[in-house]
């Protein structure tokens, strides 16, 4: 569509009886994702969502389409990378008109920081933060998390680890989320199991996991044996 309204939907119906999400552009001209890593992060995310509330006939779950916050200014606009709003039909929509559908998100992710005072405002429970690049580009990325309390949006800090890695929670979709190989695993707060993405099967995660043991296995192994390195009295001068 490219942000044009649909002439079809105009010819069959007055232009008075379009809703806004008819007539406002869908499009805001910018690229899904910045680069393959931020696309693979947001599918991290959303896929096994989707999967997770799939049955849901009261949740909504979308991304990177335009969010209208301002009926008084029908251009101004976010789009989230993913977007979970509760309570509202998980038809497909052009974008997601808030004064037409009483309801703001209840959970989201962006990458731009200036966002976080304006979620606030429009009583986005939690949003999430997550650059898949951050820093050192061996770091699996940097993730944040910020929920509303008092209309102020505070950040969040981790529930536990998961391994060697902090998890942030959501308590708006029942799920954690931690940084893993610069995507975001996800893992079901009630079973503690994770949640696969849309790539992989139990197998591949069950292959990784031996592997990863196998892994830590020799780390050990490696680490007992400089020890004894360093306790040889040749070494030491015993």
């Amino acid at each position: 569509m490219g942000g044009l309204v649909d002439q079809r939907i105009v010819e069959q119906r007055p232009l008075a009886t379009l809703s806004a999400e008819e007539t406002l552009p869908d499009s805001d001209g910018r690229p899904i994702a910045e680069s393959d890593d931020h696309y693979r992060a947001i599918i991290s995310v959303r896929g096994p969502l989707e999967v997770r509330f799939r049955n849901r006939g009261d949740i909504y779950i979308s991304g990177d389409l335009l969010l209208y916050y301002d009926p008084a200014d029908g251009g101004k606009s976010v789009a989230p990378d993913f977007l979970v709003v509760r309570g509202v039909s998980p038809r497909r929509r052009r974008s997601y008109v808030l004064w037409e559908e009483g309801k703001p998100p209840d959970s989201g992710r962006t990458d731009r920081v200036r966002k976080r005072e304006l979620y606030a405002r429009l009583g986005v429970a939690e949003y999430f933060l997550f650059d898949p690049v951050y820093g050192d580009p061996r770091h699996e990325g940097r993730l944040q998390c910020f929920r509303l309390y008092g209309g102020r949006s505070v950040p969040v800090g981790p529930r536990g680890a998961a391994g060697s890695v902090s998890e942030l929670a959501s308590e708006v979709l029942g799920v954690s989320m931690r940084p893993e190989a610069k995507r975001l695993r996800l893992r079901d707060l009630g079973s503690g199991k994770d949640l696969l993405h849309f790539d992989e099967t139990e197998e591949d995660r069950q292959a990784e996991r031996v592997a990863r043991k196998t892994a830590e296995a020799r780390v050990v192994e490696l680490e007992a044996e400089l020890r004894r390195m360093r306790r040889d009295p040749r070494d030491s001068g015993k």
